[in-house]
């Protein structure tokens, strides 16, 4: 009686697709703005200033790359 199945091939994986998350300069909470980006192409990537309406304090931030945190 055999329970395992023949070995396979490892899988590959693809890229890693991170959530850019935006910290709030009041509360210090992360929110998700809603963008993704490849692992591999975020310490190069160029980033605009931002704005959005904060769910945590409800105050209107601009944000920059500096403001942001990688999430799965």
């Amino acid at each position: 009686m055999n329970f395992f199945g023949p070995p396979t091939a490892p899988k590959t994986k693809g890229p890693v697709i991170k959530r850019l998350l935006i910290r709030c300069p009041s509360t210090a909470k992360l929110t998700p703005s809603g963008q993704t980006i490849r692992e591999e192409l975020w310490a190069n990537a160029k980033i605009k200033s931002s704005k959005m309406t904060c769910p945590h304090c409800r105050q209107v931030h601009t944000w920059t790359k500096k403001d942001v945190v990688l999430a799965r």
